[in-house]
């Protein structure tokens, strides 16, 4: 059964803070570090997926080899690709990442290939956040019997295409108000103009010699 705002089996989570200071110690460019620290409110490692069955607490169950759900608050909207990146270099771990910013949410992931590979990162942009609703981030019919490699994957793989479709709607929101601009415009212009040549044509009556 899910508990809290993921629909994550309760026996899978974590619940522990992340030490912010120590985390931002390691960012190496000092710029990216100081848009981390004055952005990010707080990290905390929520969940963590594995394959055992039966793991009676959290330290058993973060020992094991899975794939960790960051929850992510901000004060302030950060670009979701650096979020991903950069938390990629510091936690080095298969991960999901949910980047919270007042009513808005984006997702990231990361996924390790293999030894002297980079790996595989995706993350969407921020779209609205409804805190009523949950986060379904396993869907339990494409899920059922998966490992939680496969299951990672399919993750990403879902996060890729909500990138597409997100970056699709906003690129189409832009061009429908782009045309609105350039059509206001259009209309304003020729009122303009219609008022102009009105006005143009008083001052030449007025100059009429009589």
């Amino acid at each position: 059964m899910s508990d809290g705002r993921y629909n994550i089996p309760k026996q899978y989570k974590v619940d522990k803070g992340m030490p912010l200071e120590v985390l931002f110690q390691r960012i190496d460019n000092l710029k990216c570090r100081r848009i981390f620290e004055s952005g990010i409110e707080s990290v905390e490692w929520s969940y963590h997926l594995v394959d055992k069955e039966g793991i009676a607490n959290r330290t058993e169950l973060v020992k094991e080899r899975g794939v960790s759900l960051f929850e992510v608050k901000l004060r302030r909207k950060i670009s979701p690709d650096l979020l991903t990146e950069v938390f990629a270099g510091l936690l080095q771990r298969p991960m999901v990442l949910a980047y919270l910013c007042d009513d808005e949410l984006s997702m990231g992931t990361f996924l390790p290939v293999g030894k002297g590979t980079a790996g595989k990162m995706c993350s969407t942009d921020f779209y609205p956040y409804d805190a009523d609703r949950m986060i379904e981030l396993l869907d339990y019919e494409m899920d059922f019997d998966k490992s939680v490699d496969q299951i990672h994957r399919r993750i990403f793989a879902t996060l890729r295409q909500q990138k597409r479709i997100i970056m699709i709607e906003k690129a189409f929101e832009r061009l429908n108000k782009d045309n609105e601009r350039d059509t206001f415009a259009f209309e304003f212009s020729l009122e303009n103009l219609d008022r102009i040549r009105a006005d143009a044509d008083f001052v030449q009556s007025q100059l009429k010699v009589v």
